[in-house]
């Protein structure tokens, strides 16, 4: 028998990352609070530039001393806070290549299996035939090229992990003197900047398959150092992968938590920053919520991002969109769209709402993964009493950003497209309607449920995805889904546009109705009623969202004879006392 040569285990050692990824945050934390200190500091030096008490060339001079201070803490706080951004990233980024070691860990063990059974097999043979010699050699032959394959992954590694390290060094050293520390471009990573001049960067007025493709154009060390330097801009960014959203999004909002908290608890926080603080403890616990969930069916984590955070927009409601489950490779996205009145103190709810949802598509689906987003990106009216409720005004804007959003989305993923579902609530649905009708949304399926009206479109075809792929919930007893116009029949100032669930509009309805509801239509319970658990109208959106609308239950549509007004053949049906596909119940706060 001919000698086989069974390939060496390699590389010797898998070198692990170094680091402590909760001390490096614990740092953060220090420097975020020590930022804050710093503005203060900067904010009374510079209100201590009006000094009526004074006069003359001794006031220029205190005027003069006190502007400086203001601006040198200023400038202070500024560099502590690109430091503590950069830690926090850091220390996400030695989780990432913590999990990026184990991964190659796993895959050592596995091929040092492989290398020991074969030369188990090959030594025990006593007289081996060609073809199994023939085998045998083929088999040291994969074993040798995963090997090599490994050790470059390894390598590859240890690259990733020298950079973080330089950037973490750059930053420091770039505010490790006063001079630096009170300078423009203290602490910030020169490859940052490099970055941002490239084209299709982010806020260059790239277009979001422009920035997709400059983001894979960037070393990872440059995505890194970008992320850490400016959180804001990349975590806004249509066109990046969810993940990198995430990581810069997370930046900032422990940026805010941490640095207003202290603020607080020291009482020189102001009136806007105490809401933009309320804003952040709402999405910190709602993303906590998000980050807990666990799939229904296998109990492992789903992943949660934080896809979009402006705590201090909209006079205070602020924009926030959370996902249960992970953006970036679920085979089913959904993005949902609330309607009037929400803000992001309400982002725990919605949350919720969304397990909620990705429960009911994942029992009742074919298997495949889940994401479902709740979007607030656009600025909802106040409430049934604002004057915006009655108009389209804010829907028509929304309905462009949301437009934006979805091709963003698509965009991040346009090697590996997801099954997308726009579903929009009240309000929402009006927006979504102008997504798709008057801004270009491309999706594979719109939902409108609890509608006052379709915006722009008359008929289900005028929203871009095909009349068969427009699906629409109406509870029978919702008083806001009574108020689109039945085809001749107009609501006045009231209606947004015609009511999605008439048969004139040609959308494909489903059942949507309440086991205990009344005798009468009501604005409130019946209007939210559409994602509570084990409901007909949960059960249909799941389905729709795992991409299976074909197999709904469907309802009659709603009927507008020439002699009276509208009727619900919905009204009088029995609602479903046993759903299919009963969930465990994820049920909101």
């Amino acid at each position: 028998m001919s000698t086989i040569i069974v390939p060496a285990s390699e590389p010797a050692e898998l070198l692990e990352p170094k680091g402590d990824p909760a001390g490096i945050d614990d740092f953060a934390t220090v420097v975020f609070a020590v930022c804050s200190r710093h503005a203060e500091f900067a904010d009374r030096a510079h209100a201590a530039t009006a000094v009526p008490h004074y006069l003359g060339r001794t006031r220029r001079a205190y005027v003069r001393a006190a502007g400086r201070a203001s601006a040198e803490q200023e400038a202070l706080a500024q560099t502590a806070r690109r430091v503590a951004r950069t830690c926090a990233a850091h220390a996400d980024t030695l989780r990432d290549l913590g999990r990026t070691h184990d991964d190659l860990v796993e895959r050592k063990r596995h091929l040092d299996g492989r290398r020991a059974a074969l030369a188990d097999e090959i030594e025990s043979s006593v007289e081996a035939s060609e073809a199994q010699q023939i085998g045998w050699r083929l088999a040291a032959g994969h074993l040798k090229n995963d090997y090599a394959r490994l050790v470059l992954d390894h390598d590859a590694l240890q690259r990733r992990v020298r950079d973080a390290e330089e950037l973490v060094r750059t930053c420091l050293a770039g505010g490790d003197a006063l001079a630096e520390a009170v300078s423009e471009t203290g602490g910030r990573s020169p490859s940052a900047d490099e970055a941002m001049q490239m084209w299709g960067a982010p806020a260059s007025g790239a277009s979001p398959r422009e920035v997709a493709t400059w983001w894979e154009a960037i070393t990872e060390e440059q995505r890194e150092a970008v992320t850490a330097a400016y959180p804001d801009v990349i975590g806004s960014a249509d066109g990046l992968p969810a993940g990198a959203r995430d990581d810069a999004n997370r930046i900032l909002l422990q940026d805010d938590i941490v640095r207003l908290g202290a603020k607080q608890q020291d009482g020189s926080i102001d009136p806007r920053e105490a809401e933009i603080l309320a804003n952040a403890t709402h999405a910190y616990n709602a993303l906590a919520r998000a980050d807990d969930y666990v799939d229904p069916l296998t109990d492992e984590p789903v992943g949660a991002k934080l896809w979009l955070y402006r705590p201090g927009l909209h006079d205070g409601d602020g924009k926030v969109a959370i996902s249960v489950g992970d953006l970036d490779t679920a085979d089913d996205v959904s993005v949902f769209t609330p309607g009037i009145d929400t803000e992001m103190a309400d982002a725990e709810r919605y949350t919720g709402l969304m397990a909620n949802l990705h429960e009911s598509a994942r029992y009742n689906g074919d298997g495949s993964s889940v994401a479902t987003m709740f979007w607030l990106g656009y600025d909802t009216p106040d409430g049934p009493a604002d004057l915006a409720t009655l108009g389209e005004g804010r829907a028509h804007d929304g309905g462009e950003r949301l437009a934006a959003a979805i091709d963003g989305l698509r965009a991040s993923r346009a090697d590996d497209p997801a099954h997308l579902t726009a579903i929009g609530h009240s309000y929402g649905s009006t927006t979504t309607a102008y997504a798709f009708g008057e801004h270009g949304a491309r999706a594979d399926d719109v939902v409108l449920i609890g509608s006052p009206g379709a915006g722009p479109a008359d008929h289900a075809s005028d929203l871009g995805v095909g009349e068969d792929h427009v699906y629409v919930g109406r509870n029978s007893r919702d008083g806001v889904a009574f108020l689109g116009d039945e085809g001749w029949v107009g609501k006045g100032p009231v209606g947004l546009g015609a009511d999605p669930s008439s048969e004139g509009f040609g959308a494909t309805r489903f059942e949507a109705e309440d086991t205990g509801r009344g005798d009468h239509r009501d604005f409130g319970e019946s209007h939210g009623s559409y994602l509570e658990p084990d409901s007909e109208s949960l059960y249909n959106l799941g389905r729709i969202v795992d991409g299976h609308g074909e197999d709904i239950n469907g309802a009659d549509l709603s009927e507008d004879p020439w002699w009276r007004t509208g009727r619900d053949p919905e009204w009088d049906r029995d609602p479903s006392q046993d759903v299919p596909g009963r969930s465990r119940t994820n049920e909101p706060d």
